[in-house]
Order: C-alpha cells, then sequence, then structure tokens
C-alpha cells in the first residue's frame, strides 16, 4: 500500500443522512440549542407570515451547519455539505417538528 494512497479520503457521501444528523444536533446540542435554536423558535412562534419565518429558519440551518462542522471535525465546509434543496429540508424538518412534535428524537433506542 502506498502512502499516497493512506491520505486519499474520499469525502462523496456522508455514511448516514446528513439532514436527520444535523437536525438531532439542533436540538440535543446544549449550547446550541440554549444559544440558536431557542432564541429562533421564540421569535417565530408569533410570526404568521411564511416569509419572516424562513427569514429566521435559514440562518438558523447555517449556523447549525457550521457548528456541526466545527464540533464533530467535518472534513468537509458547511457549504458542501449540504446542497441548497438539503437545506431547504432541514428547515422544513424543524418546522415540522417545532408544529407537530410527534416523534422523539433519542439517539438511543432500548428495547426489552
Amino acid at each position: 500500500m502506498l502512502l499516497r494512497e493512506l491520505f486519499d479520503i474520499q469525502h462523496d457521501s456522508m455514511p448516514f443522512d446528513v439532514i436527520d444528523d444535523v437536525h438531532f444536533h439542533m436540538i440535543n446540542d446544549e449550547i446550541f440549542y440554549r444559544k440558536h435554536y431557542m432564541p429562533c423558535m421564540d421569535k417565530m412562534k408569533s410570526e404568521t407570515n411564511e416569509k419572516v419565518i424562513q427569514g429566521y429558519i435559514m440562518p438558523l440551518c447555517d449556523k447549525a451547519l457550521n457548528h456541526y462542522c466545527l464540533k464533530y471535525d467535518i472534513n468537509q465546509l458547511p457549504a458542501e455539505l449540504m446542497t441548497a434543496q438539503e437545506k431547504a429540508d432541514l428547515a422544513h424538518k424543524v418546522l415540522d417538528h417545532e408544529r407537530n412534535p410527534k416523534e422523539d428524537l433519542d439517539a438511543t433506542t432500548r428495547t426489552f
């Protein structure tokens, strides 16, 4: 094995669903939740205009991507980690979770 083959790592795709993982991070990381997520949700709860809501949620998603990449030492830039469509899907997932919190986001599922 050549040395360059050792360090030639392909980062074309992540081995997990990035949207779900970033959403889980947004809700379960104490620092991010208290500093960014909860204040944003507090501002949005009185809004009914969808454009204003998007004006709050998209910067939150950008901050979440930055925080996620820094915390977990992802070898991609936040802009490379998600496409614009994936970021819109993340925003939709956050809004859907806040409007209809039907599922528990728990990393560990125990079955006895």
